[in-house]
């Protein structure tokens, strides 16, 4: 018995250690043939160049072209050809394309990259695990292309070794693996003793003044490095005016989860839903709730939600809490509104809606004993929730998770849901562009089938979408379009090169700078890319019905875009409230991170202002998101979910009755927005002043 359970131990461990991702010829064995384990440091420092240390990847040396093999099980969640500017940081140049690395470096040569830097040019595969882990197998040259979403097993060959980064001479394969996006242990799988450390965790409870200030002063110092357009919607003088208050109201310490709060709000006064805190948070939340919920409908603070022993308060108009003026209260929740967008309302009221339980409870007052004052002179003291009382009723779970691709557990779920209501109308809802090959695919063959049933109506739900990858949405896109379509129109940047706040992630550090083909702006402030993207309809699939799209204050970023086109081309029209992300530019590629050296809080910065529309008009009002059509406004009905979903009911609705605007755009005006984003040409210069001396000397010479 002892030594089949022995037996079964071993046959167990083998089913879990992963098949070593190089093939082995009969004189090698698993763990041969490491160039560099975790802790081991790349290079040797000169004085110039330093050595880099290599936390979490186990790098594994073979002969150029021998075959690389899959180590486990899984499913490919990535597949990209990378080129890394250091080592502890990587760029994608383009998704697969060829399966074939003769042919990419063709391509590469036109694009003029040198024969140096192409050698290195090698294809990442990510495989996701059953156990949640993901596996990065890079250092690859491709023997074919991979779709994500596809499934691999242990053993498939995935590639023959090739060259991994400049500064390893050898051919090698390079395995790391993470977990919830955090790297772990890559080399107890293999069955091999490890040397991989975890990283420090930041225990600090409590940041100097001195530190906070450090901390506050280097992350506006990395965002007016690399972000551009940092003061487009607050004035530098009004920003420096909040971080001075801020810091006056700080004492000789500052708790680490006070501290986080206060970055959550300065990154709020930029305006922008790209730029945000990455790092798990700290903040600690106030314990259960009030027994009733309060939230502003259309500028009024009522009572929304209660215990059912408060029942007869629901709808109850309020004047103030706990002796805070509704309007002062308002301003105390809007600070916390950190994912608005330019100048978007419809995200701001959201915040409002339910910010009196997320933010005035657990951050501002601490206490969910609420004295309320109504606008009948009555004056109630309503307590923290306790563990008997049941939910507060309405409910709005149904709501929230309506249009989630995660359940009320957390478990994933479908990223798009498709119904035909009928044989004039269907329905299809995109919960995300995270779409992987295969589910691109499917949706392509939702579209040939409305073609091929000739169904005249299409609802598609952008609600809940907080976007994704440009090649997903303009895809989509293209089975709608009827005509060629702009994708944008110039992209902007603070600097060609020299970014100092990148030093944890370096931007591409050949000479000329990842933005060498950018001009300088005439203002002299930053650089830009004039060159519109266009893309065109797809030429099989197009389907020419009605479209109503339907979007709200979390329709963000591609999401945005997509309404956007579906405006701007009267292709359809737009149900429900305004997106999350502003319509004319984005900042929203290029990210690289700042980590605050004190309190380890990660920030996210978009390097990149990709301009979208440049015409300014009543349907496209500056700084705001894409407006709907056919607006409508938070309601009580649409929260309970008494009736199902409200908006596509008013959906159907309009269908039924036959409602549908056709918009004839005007002729576009050149704004003032647009020429400020123009790059100075000296050659327009040099024309006009030739044209001027040509112009005098014929009139010289008309006179004699």
């Amino acid at each position: 018995m002892i030594f089949a359970l022995l037996l079964m131990g071993n046959i167990a461990f083998a089913q879990e250690t992963y098949l070593w991702p190089v093939a082995l010829s009969l004189d090698k064995k698993a763990g041969d043939d490491i160039l560099y384990r975790p802790q081991d440091y790349i290079g040797v420092a000169d004085g110039v160049t330093q050595a880099e240390l290599n936390f979490d990847r186990l790098i594994i040396g073979a002969p150029l072209g021998t075959p690389v093999l899959c180590p486990v099980d899984g499913t490919i969640t990535h597949a990209n050809i990378l080129y890394s500017n250091s080592f502890s940081c990587s760029i994608d140049v383009f998704n697969q394309q060829t399966g074939n690395f003769e042919q990419d470096s063709l391509l590469f040569i036109e694009w003029g990259m040198s024969p140096e830097k192409i050698r290195y040019m090698n294809t990442s595969v990510s495989i996701r695990v059953a156990d949640g882990r993901e596996v990065h197998v890079s250092g690859m040259r491709p023997l074919r292309l991979f779709k994500t979403g596809e499934t691999v097993h242990r053993g498939d060959v995935l590639g023959t070794v090739g060259y991994y980064y400049k500064r390893i001479k050898e051919p090698c394969v390079v395995v790391s693996i993470s977990k919830n996006s955090k790297p772990v242990d890559p080399m107890t799988p293999f069955g091999l003793k490890t040397t991989f450390v975890p990283a420090k965790v930041n225990n600090k409870t409590q940041l100097t003044r001195e530190e906070a200030q450090a901390d506050i002063n280097g992350m506006m110092a990395a965002l007016e490095d690399a972000f551009p357009g940092l003061y487009d919607y607050t004035p530098k003088a009004e920003f420096d005016t909040y971080i001075k208050n801020r810091m006056a109201a700080i004492g000789e310490t500052i708790s680490r989860s006070d501290f986080e709060v206060l970055i959550f709000k300065l990154l709020g006064k930029i305006h922008d839903s790209h730029t945000a805190i990455i790092s798990a948070p700290k903040v600690k939340r106030g314990g259960s709730p009030s027994s009733v919920c309060l939230g502003w409908f259309n500028d009024t603070l009522q009572v929304w939600r209660t215990v059912p022993r408060y029942k007869d308060y629901l709808g109850k108009k309020v004047v103030s809490v706990n002796g805070i003026f509704a309007d002062s209260l308002k301003a105390m929740v809007l600070e916390y509104a950190t994912y608005s967008d330019g100048y978007v309302k419809s995200y701001g009221d959201y915040v409002l809606l339910y910010g009196m339980d997320n933010y005035y409870c657990d951050q501002i007052a601490k206490d969910a004993n609420l004295m309320v004052t109504f606008a009948d002179g009555e004056t109630k003291r309503f307590e923290q929730m306790n563990p008997k009382d049941p939910y507060r009723e309405p409910q709005w779970l149904e709501y929230q998770y309506r249009h989630y691709h995660t359940d009320k557990e957390g478990n994933e779920e479908a990223h798009f849901d498709f119904e035909k209501f009928s044989d004039t109308v269907a329905y299809l809802a995109l919960h995300t562009f995270e779409l992987d090959d295969l589910e691109m695919e499917q949706i392509n063959e939702i579209f040939a089938n409305l073609i091929a049933d000739s169904i005249p109506n299409l609802i598609l739900d952008l609600r809940f979408n907080h976007g994704g990858p440009s090649a997903s949405v303009e895809g989509i896109y293209a089975y709608l379009a009827q005509k060629p379509f702009c994708t944008n129109l110039r992209k902007i940047v603070n600097k060609k090169n020299g970014y100092a706040c990148v030093g944890s992630c370096p931007v591409d550090d050949d000479e000329d700078g990842p933005f060498a083909d950018y001009e300088p702006l005439p203002s002299g402030e930053g650089f830009v890319k004039d060159e519109p993207e266009r893309r065109e309809p797809d030429s099989l699939v197009n389907y020419k019905g009605r479209l109503y799209l339907l979007t709200n204050e979390t329709s963000f970023s591609a999401s945005t875009c997509f309404a956007g086109w579906v405006k701007k081309q009267n292709r359809g029209v737009i149900v429900g409230r305004e997106t999350g992300s502003a319509y004319h530019q984005m900042k929203a590629e290029n990210f690289t991170q700042y980590i605050l050296p004190n309190s380890d809080i990660a920030i996210q910065i978009p390097m990149i202002k990709i301009v979208f529309d440049t015409v300014v008009n009543e349907r496209f009002p500056y700084g705001r998101g894409v407006l709907p059509d056919y607006p409508i406004n938070f309601t009580l009905e649409e929260l309970s979910f008494d009736h199902g979903d409200s908006i596509l009911n008013y959906t159907l609705q309009l269908i039924r009755e036959g409602k549908y605007i056709y918009y004839i755009e005007p002729e576009p005006e050149t704004s003032s927005v647009e020429e400020a984003a123009r790059p100075f040409r000296w050659w327009w210069v040099a024309i006009g002043v030739v044209t001027v001396v040509v112009s005098i000397v014929l009139k010289t010479r008309g006179k004699k």
